[in-house]
């Protein structure tokens, strides 16, 4: 989606600064912009069709801006959904800015700058919001495929390796022993970025192949005592404890991303090759420890990450990161 056709919602109730906002987002080659000048009639409109930049009037009549934006954001949460909210006010007082941040309001805009401002802050915002309901999206798939491959077995029958279960048994176990004994806990995260473009071209067999293969591959790239699994149907993971924070960064394991990116794998139906991503992520008595679901979920992000940017990512562990995750496993 380009800028251009950022959902926009104009909530004002002032004839003039209405006019102002149509032909400055007109200028701008906005073409997904609804007005309304009845805060209610706003959110019904939300209700039926989501926008993700809202630009309402501080001082309305029917209900002022920081009740809509506390209602915008109440919607959100029960739809999954992010909408960005700039109000429009003549007001300064520090007092009244903290307190509409508080209800969720994202931004302020002068109307006497509208002209001058209102374009680049609208594409700013747009953008914002659209990386934000990304990821919210992004979240929800992870927490569905997690839960869908949390079974009572241990094993995956393909790679004979362990399976989520198994694996957050495994980890939960590290960061106990981490804790007592020092030293650090760290996960390694191995993601075949192309798996669904590959289901689409070659039969199961031959995937059960690659990904058996695949198997051996990390295997022998880990040390004896790290222990190798595969949590879910595109990832690995290498649960290695280490004497040090330190040893847990992108260059330590650069060699499996190295030996894996664009590797071709050879099946009874030829040769398949991967991309893959891979995300490190460390915790010690510097970092806390988290629960073995936390510490997973955080190795996730970094792995869509590395997806993203096609390089290895490395992060410790941040308490403050997991406290609104959508996603558990």
């Amino acid at each position: 989606m380009s800028d251009s056709d950022i959902p926009i919602l104009v909530v004002d109730d002032a004839k003039f600064s209405s006019a102002i906002i149509a032909k400055v987002l007109r200028a701008g080659g906005f073409s997904n912009v609804r007005f309304t000048n009845n805060p209610l009639e706003a959110l019904r409109s939300l209700e039926k069709r989501p926008a993700e930049v809202i630009i309402a009037d501080w001082l309305m009549p029917a209900m002022d801006g920081l009740e809509l934006a506390r209602r915008i954001k109440k919607m959100d949460l029960g739809n999954n959904h992010f909408t960005y909210v700039m109000l429009m006010t003549a007001r300064d007082e520090v007092d009244a800015i903290h307190k509409a941040f508080d209800v969720g309001v994202d931004d302020f805009l002068s109307k006497a700058t509208l002209r001058n401002l209102l374009q680049p802050r609208v594409i700013a915002a747009g953008r914002i919001a659209k990386r934000y309901n990304e990821l919210l999206k992004s979240n929800k798939h992870l927490q569905r495929k997690v839960k869908e491959l949390q079974t009572t077995d241990l094993v995956d029958p393909v790679t004979g390796l362990g399976n989520l279960k198994f694996t957050l048994d495994r980890l939960e176990a590290l960061l106990k022993q981490t804790e007592s004994r020092g030293g650090a806990g760290c996960l390694l995260l191995v993601g075949v970025n192309n798996l669904d473009v590959i289901k689409n071209q070659f039969d199961q067999a031959s995937i059960d192949e690659m990904m058996s293969g695949i198997s051996a591959k990390i295997r022998g790239l880990v040390r004896p005592l790290d222990i190798v699994t595969h949590p879910e149907s595109n990832i690995f993971a290498v649960i290695t404890p280490q004497d040090s924070i330190k040893n847990c960064t992108s260059q330590s394991f650069k060699r499996i991303f190295d030996s894996l990116y664009m590797h071709s794998f050879k099946t009874s139906e030829g040769y398949i090759p991967v991309v893959v991503g891979v995300s490190i992520a460390a915790a010690d008595s510097t970092t806390g420890y988290p629960t073995a679901k936390d510490f997973m979920n955080f190795a996730y992000d970094g792995l869509t990450k590395s997806f993203d940017t096609g390089v290895v990512t490395a992060h410790t562990y941040d308490p403050s990161l997991t406290l609104n995750r959508s996603h558990s496993a």
